[in-house]
């Protein structure tokens, strides 16, 4: 294919801006390849690859092979039976010409078909497809304005709301410009380069030019060509200095899309700065200055720092000189806080959090710390501590809050918690103090708790947070979580799953409402609802995003304990062992004995009426085949329950996931056992026999088969083939 030819196929839309936050270019590139690949699709458009780029300066797609024209659309409408659309001597009846006549086709056009239900005329109209350049005039312009972004604006006397001020847009598919227009500005074949070194204009002579246009303007257009450049020049930065660089994900993330050409650098500052807490220096840098830190062989760190420059190496070591300046200060305001905030120690500044509010309608952080340590001593026995442990937890709780009131925290935020564990570990809190401080405002990302109690303090302040908040309606609503209640809850479920925490999330919500003091009945049933609801959701979307099927997590999340032969263990509120039955099911999906026990409870449950309430009875037992259902069923429940009881009545209750889901798979394929027996009843039974008591036997007889299964997973969930999973009422 000739250069020219290729050009001609490929298509470049972008959307020039002032400079994005971090998060909108990457969610914009985002929604915007996936929009893309959606509406060229619907639009018969056919294309190579799509892909999307962001720089905080544009965001950009590119699709690659572009078909010239929309394939034809091909409309097919079925008419009258042959026999009705013509006469006798083969000429189109009044019905035939008056079909004909609404689909805007010739009668003598109507072609004759074969169908299962007799022979037909079809109307068949092709609509020839408009040139892509002229669909894409009004697709890009719908593309750009679907975008959302968490903090929108608008600007001038516009109503367009976008993530920044869109200053240009090209839009060009091979040499042509698409002519369209979006926030009052219209699409050319200029783009702008880096904006301090490259300020001019750059024509684009066409689409396949582009990445080239941007590079001689300074501009690398591919966020992961930035990332690889700045580890890169990071790690032989730090070598210079005899380091390595400590470089943090999130801060990585975040300044690939700060920058359009990025140089890193190394500074210095003092060495004795180094006397302040590693995580202090840390986040100075990281947080406040986007630096990264340089630590040596032994993971200590060094005075030192690498940075990121917007632009190239002309006059760096003016640029720093002045990062050095700017951090020297930071470190001794940091120093200085560090140093007034030891004078006292910190279980003295528990009092102050009376004067500090938590939530609106939930009072003050004092009140939430006397919560706090209620809790703990509580609910931390039931979460596995022993008395030692308790005591642990009940001190941090107690402490876990007093840092927000010092000098540290109030210019440093991200250190709450952080500081506040360092802080008791200086002021000889007993060993574990600490630590369950530092660990109470975890899961951050993939950093869990590190200790029992560091645990049992974060599932416990984010429970407080979630029951109190849901008490007093604060509610998230569609994308607005003010409150960080979905947070808190993905926090309670990570913690629970990490911990292997078996007890009953619903004890845990009750135990938090009594905290609060809420008595009234009605009150507390709907609280604990919505908070095991909102939970419950947690819980599915960490399973589904772990890999699950969304119909075997429902499932398993369906899963009742009720009927004669569900095992002791079971409670719907056991996230643990909720997660484990998704597992185990998920796992148990991919063998061939799955089909068998899928096809028996699927047809033993459809037949079964809703809220059928009987037992069989063997008097009415007649025919080898019912026998031999009541017989097959009943084994496997005894097996189940030796399965279930082994090791003890709560043997089950200490078991980890893992564990579980082994025995829950072993339970499974236990109950596929039945699958012989339940074809045999169906292929040899009338269930539906006109003697009524004769009837309801056998319904009784399905009833168990559906009994035996549902502790484990309601199956009705699970799409099989064409199957639609089941809803709940």
């Amino acid at each position: 294919m000739s250069p020219e030819a290729r050009a001609a196929r490929r298509l470049v839309f972008e959307i020039g801006t002032e400079e994005l936050p971090p998060q909108a270019a990457w969610d914009g590139a985002r929604q915007l390849r996936d929009a893309a690949e959606a509406e060229l699709r619907s639009a018969r458009i056919a294309t190579g690859n799509v892909t999307a780029y962001s720089t905080p300066r544009r965001l950009v797609l590119i699709a690659e092979g572009v078909a010239a024209r929309q394939a034809d659309l091909v409309r097919e409408v079925r008419g009258p039976a042959v026999k009705v659309a013509f006469t006798p001597d083969g000429r189109p009846s009044p019905a035939a010409e008056g079909f004909a006549r609404a689909q805007g086709v010739g009668a003598g056009a109507l072609e004759r078909r074969a169908t299962p239900q007799g022979e037909y005329v079809y109307a068949v109209r092709r609509e020839p497809g408009a040139p892509t350049v002229a669909v894409l005039a009004e697709l890009l312009p719908k593309l750009a304005g679907g975008l959302s972004f968490s903090k929108p604006m608008r600007w001038g006397t516009g109503t367009v709301r976008f993530a920044r001020p869109v200053r240009w847009l090209v839009a060009l598919f091979g040499r042509q410009v698409v002519a369209c227009e979006f926030a009052g500005v219209r699409a050319g074949r200029k783009t702008r380069g880096h904006r301090s070194l490259h300020p001019r204009p750059i024509s684009v002579p066409d689409a396949a030019a582009y990445d080239d246009a941007l590079r001689s303007g300074s501009v690398l257009l591919d966020p992961s060509e930035r990332r690889e450049r700045i580890v890169k020049a990071a790690r032989d930065e730090a070598a210079a200095v005899g380091g390595h660089p400590v470089l943090d994900e999130e801060l990585l993330h975040e300044t690939v899309q700060l920058v359009e050409l990025p140089t890193v650098f190394a500074g210095r500052f003092a060495d004795d700065f180094l006397e302040l807490p590693r995580e202090v220096l840390i986040t100075v840098m990281q947080h406040h200055q986007k630096y990264f830190a340089i630590e040596d062989a032994h993971h200590t760190l060094m005075p030192a720092f690498l940075a990121v420059r917007n632009g190239d190496a002309r006059g760096l070591e003016i640029v720093r000189e002045g990062n050095e300046w700017v951090l020297r200060a930071r470190l001794a305001d940091a120093r200085f806080f560090f140093e007034d905030d030891r004078k006292r120690p910190l279980a003295d500044r528990v009092a102050s959090l009376a004067d500090l509010v938590f939530l609106e309608k939930l009072g003050t952080m004092a009140e939430k710390t006397n919560r706090l340590e209620g809790l703990a001593r509580a609910l931390g026995p039931r979460l596995g501590l022993d008395s030692a442990a308790v005591a642990i937890l009940t001190r941090a709780a107690h402490l876990s809050k007093a840092d927000l009131v010092t000098q540290m925290v109030r210019e440093l935020p991200e250190l709450q918690g952080i500081i506040g564990g360092i802080y008791a570990r200086l002021d000889g809190e007993p060993e574990g103090v600490g630590d369950a401080i530092r660990d109470q405002y975890l899961p951050r990302g993939a950093d869990l708790p590190r200790t029992a109690a560091g645990a049992s303090l974060a599932l416990l302040d984010k429970l407080d947070t979630l029951v109190g908040a849901l008490s007093v309606g604060l509610v998230p609503t569609g994308s607005q979580d003010p409150y960080g209640l979905r947070r808190a809850a993905n926090g309670i479920i990570a913690i629970v799953l990490a911990q292997n925490i078996r007890l009953s999330l619903a004890v845990m919500c009750r135990a938090a409402l009594a905290a609060y003091g809420v008595t009234d009945a009605a009150r507390q049933a709907h609280v604990e609802t919505e908070t095991l609801v909102f939970l419950r959701q947690r819980l599915r979307t960490v399973l589904i995003e772990e890999g699950i099927g969304y119909d075997v997590v429902d499932a398993a999340l369906e899963a009742s304990a009720s009927g004669p032969f569900a095992p002791a263990p079971i409670d719907p509120q056991d996230a643990v062992a909720a997660a484990a039955r998704a597992r185990a099911l998920a796992a148990f999906r991919r063998r061939p004995e799955f089909a068998g026990l899928y096809a028996a409870f699927d047809r033993a449950s459809r037949i079964v009426p809703k809220g059928f309430v009987g037992e069989p009875q063997e008097e009415l037992i007649r025919v080898p085949a019912e026998q031999g259902l009541r017989e097959a069923v009943h084994s496997i429940g005894h097996a189940l329950g030796a399965i279930w009881q082994r090791g003890g009545a709560s043997a089950a209750s200490g078991e980890d996931a893992d564990a579980l889901s082994g025995r829950y798979e072993a339970t499974l394929a236990r109950l596929s056992g039945a699958a012989p027996a339940v074809d045999r009843f169906f292929t040899d039974v009338l269930v539906m026999d006109p003697d009524e008591a004769v009837r309801r036997n056998r319904l009784a007889l399905l009833a168990e088969v559906v009994d035996l299964v549902r502790p484990y997973a309601d199956l009705t969930r699970v799409v099989v083939g064409d199957a639609k999973p089941a809803t709940s009422a």
